[in-house]
């Protein structure tokens, strides 16, 4: 070090202590991931095992205006039953299980100014929950895990002209594609899923392009409650992106988790989790834990034998900490009827 004169910035040793022991770290709470809204979580007690799927037509099967099928005059043996049933079929699901761990050494844990190992664990935490967002949004954005009509680039809607980027106020292609995609599913479930249970999910930057189209500019200013919203004088988490709470009654969530794509000590890289051009609409409908065996019209299911286990174990050997977060899970599209891939949205 070069010798210095004495000023009021170097006559003493400089510690963590001076900023009040201040840790800036963007590990996020696992909570607050967006995905905990747009898929339900099924807890398991084996790790394989089926789940039943059964076919939606019987329910609402009426084949002519009159009902001549049901009539049972008096007098007369009740009309036979036999086609009245229902198909269904058993699908398998098959959790893995996934540990995001660290290890430090007890030099490196007693010279800390700072808990590290609890740091360690919270950045362990985040990494899992990045890591269940991608899972999700690959089987959700992935065209072949839909029937064929519920899926469509967008411009190949009746009645729209293009992207979502570009709609105007007289195009409403953005309207029109959420509105379609609503009628597909309520005809697919024949009504089961109700329209309030249905989100839109979008990437952050799609989000923003939609907010700059005449379509949405216009809406807002047309939506009082829309411009409140984006003024921050109501609560919206999409505020920043210039979206309103919802779209055309459809709540809007905006998928903005990243992820680090670079190895240590290379340039760094990050991408967003969720592609740009692909939104969805999916249905979760009431809580996000739902139970095991009932009935549900959630288009994607976590199948959850473990969550967020974090542990730590002290090596007295090597003198070390190991320190890992253990998840057992797997995401399946228990319910594809009841969601719909927009694809080349903008």
């Amino acid at each position: 070090m070069v010798a210095q004169f004495p000023s009021s910035t170097n006559v003493f040793v400089r510690d963590h202590a001076a900023s009040g022991n201040l840790i800036v770290d963007f590990s996020r709470d696992p909570k607050k991931f967006a995905v905990a809204s747009y898929a339900q979580i099924v807890p398991v007690t084996k790790t394989a095992g089926y789940y039943m799927e059964m076919s939606v037509e019987e329910a609402g099967r009426l084949l002519n205006a009159e009902l001549e099928d049901f009539a049972w005059p008096d007098g007369q043996n009740a009309p036979e039953d036999f086609d009245g049933t229902e198909a269904f079929q058993f699908k398998e699901f098959l959790t893995q299980r996934r540990k995001f761990g660290a290890t430090l050494g007890d030099k490196t844990i007693d010279q800390s100014s700072w808990d590290i190992t609890a740091s360690h664990a919270g950045i362990k935490a985040q990494q899992a929950m990045t890591a269940r967002t991608q899972l999700v949004i690959g089987i959700a954005t992935s065209a072949a895990n839909y029937p064929t009509a519920h899926t469509s680039d967008v411009d190949a809607i009746t009645g729209n002209t293009g992207k979502w980027s570009a709609s105007t106020t007289a195009r409403q292609d953005i309207r029109r594609s959420i509105t379609h995609a609503c009628e597909q599913i309520l005809d697919s479930t024949l009504a089961a899923v109700d329209l309030d249970a249905m989100q839109l999910v979008v990437s952050s930057n799609c989000a923003r392009e939609m907010a700059l189209s005449q379509e949405i500019v216009d809406y807002i200013k047309g939506s009082p409650e829309a411009l409140a919203q984006i003024r921050g004088e109501l609560p919206n988490e999409n505020v920043m992106y210039g979206l309103p709470a919802q779209l055309y009654g459809v709540p809007v969530v905006v998928e903005k988790t990243r992820k680090t794509t670079s190895r240590k000590g290379a340039t760094r890289a990050t991408s967003a989790v969720m592609p740009d051009a692909s939104p969805f609409i999916c249905s979760r409908p009431g809580d996000l834990e739902g139970l095991y065996g009932a009935p549900s019209f959630s288009t994607i299911t976590l199948f959850m034998l473990e969550e967020m286990t974090t542990e730590t174990k002290h090596d007295d050997d090597h003198r070390l900490t190991r320190i890992r977060v253990v998840e057992d899970y797997v995401p399946v599209m228990t319910a594809p009827v009841s969601g719909y891939l927009f694809t080349n949205a903008i």
